[in-house]
């Protein structure tokens, strides 16, 4: 979808089957006290959202077991699609059994033929309360309760359900909630009302491609695009509520529904480090690849997920005592050795960004310097003093506009995102190192050629490539162009995920460019010939 097509988006056109919000008046509600499906006395309510009321009930042969009611409002009553939405809550979620998902345990319609779905009774509160006001958590109960989401999430993907609708207020807290005891923490994935089966008929009108569902400031880049969306929107919304929990905001908090969604299609979030310092950089990393704009560079799905949160978690979250006890001493110094020199790595990243684009520059200025002999060669032309000056300044001049631009990239797309940052500074690592290599390489085999070999075999046929032809000038540094820019593209495509077409572009690259580089030299040895010949 367009960004003039959504700007002209009603609110109405942005789903969102929350059923939470503030407790319900209970007066005159005919459903107090009254016996659903001869089983489920309602007691009281517990809740109201845009879709429905949740009651209390308690069952009726089993005397002690309470469970939660949830009915669709009134007004929904002749709405097929929203009661189609909410038969797919009950099966999505009855087709998942997960300690980290809510269970369902029964679906049918009141008297007067409103839907009710009945769920386990969780006491505790839901993540939204949690944070309310902007509170935030450490990193040990962050991590304990996305940990436990990606397996319930995880769960679900594997019944083919994607939830499509991640946010706090549907991760429900169970048990204890004490800062100091996170791993008593118990998390539950709730409201499945806007998730879609794998199998579903693409025409299928409630998954319709150009319709937005979901909550603006959790939901992934795609799908505020109204485009059809595969579990790794669910990866993005476990990791917006991760940057949630962590940093005491929404990755985006607009003034409106609409700039909501256009800041999500076409902005950044703030940097989770620049908003809390505390947070680890290789946590942020985490948090950074699973909201990746594009869905290809996210985790490949909640296992990887988990376990790259295990890591952090391994270095960066204080062991129980006992469990500290049990520990090897070694191992536990190793990892957090580890940890450290990754952290320290993402620290320094900018700063070494910022070294590789100036050597960069200082580097092409250098070769285009160089080059100007070659030019000479090549022209018969002998420039005069002024006419090298003015080259000198030409060489800086056109330097600066590929400068600026790159600056500019760095500055609006790449500085605040570290994972960001880390590809660039490995692409461009990887051209200056690869560019000044060929390069180094090639005059050492040169010297090698004239110094010893033609030497060794002292036959007349074997022509010296002599080093210090000015025709070299202008043939080596565009042989080293060619490697930087074929090595820098590969380390690029090392980003996407490992498949055969990645494969298949890395080989390619490197041929055209041994190609383009072999071709290069030919020219080079043939013009060199030429010369020698007359």
């Amino acid at each position: 979808m367009s960004t003039s097509e959504t700007q002209e988006l009603r609110s109405a056109d942005i789903v969102d089957s929350s059923w939470h919000g503030i407790a319900a008046p209970e007066s005159g509600d005919e459903l107090l006290g009254a016996t659903l499906n001869q089983t489920y006395v309602v007691e009281r309510v517990l809740g109201e959202g845009g879709m429905g009321r949740v009651y209390l009930a308690r069952h009726t042969r089993i005397q002690q077991k309470r469970v939660a009611v949830k009915v669709l409002h009134p007004k929904f009553a002749d709405s097929l699609q929203v009661q189609a939405r909410f038969q797919r809550e009950a099966e999505a979620a009855a087709a998942i059994a997960h300690p980290n998902v809510v269970t369902v345990l029964d679906i049918d319609a009141t008297s007067r033929g409103l839907p009710y779905l009945v769920c386990e009774y969780l006491e505790g509160m839901d993540l939204s309360e949690y944070l309310r006001e902007g509170r935030r958590l450490d990193v040990g109960p962050a991590l304990a309760i996305t940990r436990q989401l990606c397996r319930g999430v995880g769960a679900a993907h594997q019944r083919g359900v994607v939830h499509r609708d991640l946010k706090p207020a549907n991760v429900f807290l169970v048990g204890n909630l004490a800062p100091e005891l996170p791993e008593r923490w118990l998390a539950k994935i709730l409201d499945f009302g806007l998730s879609r089966f794998d199998a579903t008929d693409e025409k299928d009108a409630l998954t319709k491609t150009g319709l937005i569902m979901g909550t603006p400031s959790y939901m992934a880049p795609e799908q505020a695009q109204g485009r059809r969306v595969d579990q790794r929107a669910d990866i993005y919304g476990l990791g917006a509520i991760l940057y949630r929990m962590l940093t005491g905001r929404a990755p985006f908090e607009e003034d409106s529904p609409h700039a909501t969604i256009l800041a999500v299609m076409n902005s950044e979030p703030a940097r989770p480090r620049a908003l809390v310092p505390s947070i680890p950089p290789h946590l942020e990393l985490v948090m950074e690849r699973a909201m990746a704009r594009d869905p290809q560079q996210r985790f490949a799905d909640m296992a990887a997920f988990e376990q790259a949160l295990d890591a952090v978690a391994a270095v960066s979250v204080p062991a129980p005592s006992h469990a500290r006890a049990a520990a090897s001493p070694p191992r536990a110094r190793g990892g957090l050795h580890r940890s450290a020199e990754f952290d320290a790595d993402i620290r320094s990243a900018r700063p070494r960004l910022l070294l590789y684009s100036l050597a960069a520059v200082v580097l092409s200025i250098a070769a285009a310097t160089l080059a100007i002999s070659g030019i000479e060669l090549a022209s018969g032309h002998t420039f005069e003093r002024v006419e090298l000056y003015l080259s000198m300044l030409g060489i800086i001049g056109s330097s600066l506009t590929p400068t600026v631009l790159w600056v500019l990239r760095v500055r609006s797309r790449i500085w605040d995102n570290s994972s960001r940052v880390l590809a660039a500074l490995g692409q461009l690592r990887a051209a200056v190192l690869g560019g000044i290599v060929t390069y180094g390489l090639l005059l050492l085999g040169f010297n090698v050629l004239d110094s010893f070999v033609v030497r060794l075999l002292e036959r007349p046929e074997v022509r010296p490539v002599d080093v210090r032809w000015a025709g070299w000038n202008l043939i080596l540094p565009a042989i080293a162009f060619t490697a930087a820019g074929a090595l820098g593209w590969r380390r690029r495509l090392l980003e996407r995920p490992a498949s055969w077409a990645r494969s298949l572009s890395r080989g390619c690259v490197g041929g055209v460019a041994l190609a383009i580089s072999a071709g290069l030299f030919c020219v080079g040895w043939w013009w060199r010939l030429k010369l020698g010949a007359h």
